[in-house]
């Protein structure tokens, strides 16, 4: 499997699951909904490599980073050294300032895939426009330097009125940049 077919399973194996009702911030979210099927999804297709925030965990590969990338079994989700070693090849520095994204993975042919992840809030008379332009802005943003990406955008309640006219029309322009939206309504 290469990097766009594990972008596209793990884009449906997100889209297929609904979150809990009970999750409580991005970072949640994020842990479950999207790190964890993509940690079972290289676990299935181990020519990914698939490095996410270690979140205080000291845990490291064992016998080393190098030692996972021929042998899946010695891998560690979130290995602090995994995490901090793919800032070489998945951060986006720019204009001053360096952008790094919540989740990557890499193929055995060095492509890479970058995921960004946002926790919105609808409300009857107000949306999150700020926060979903940032949003956008990320995903552009990972698609200066990795080859793929998803921008996994959780819209939570609802509003009162449908602002989708040119959905169709933003999601074709992300996808000329390599850039697939996946929202998921929580309501």
């Amino acid at each position: 499997m290469d990097i766009y077919r594990f972008s596209s399973a793990l884009a449906e194996a997100i889209s297929k699951e609904t979150p809990s009702t009970n999750l409580q911030n991005e970072a949640e979210f994020e842990r479950n909904h999207v790190a964890e099927p993509a940690w079972l999804l290289s676990q299935r297709h181990p020519e990914i490599r698939v490095f996410v925030h270690p979140e205080g965990s000291k845990k490291m590969c064992i016998g080393g980073c190098d030692a996972g990338v021929g042998d899946p079994s010695r891998r560690v989700r979130g290995c602090p050294d995994c995490w901090a070693n793919s800032k070489k090849w998945s951060v986006v520095e720019a204009f001053g300032t360096r952008n790094n994204f919540d989740l990557v993975a890499l193929d055995r042919s060095n492509k890479s895939l970058a995921v960004e992840v946002k926790w919105l809030s609808l409300s009857g008379s107000k949306g999150p426009n700020s926060e979903f332009q940032r949003f956008i802005g990320q995903c552009v943003l990972a698609a200066a330097r990795n080859d793929t990406v998803l921008g996994v955008c959780c819209l939570r309640g609802a509003r009162e009125k449908d602002f989708d006219t040119h959905r169709n029309r933003l999601e074709a322009t992300l996808k000329k940049i390599s850039v697939q939206l996946v929202p998921i309504y929580l309501k």
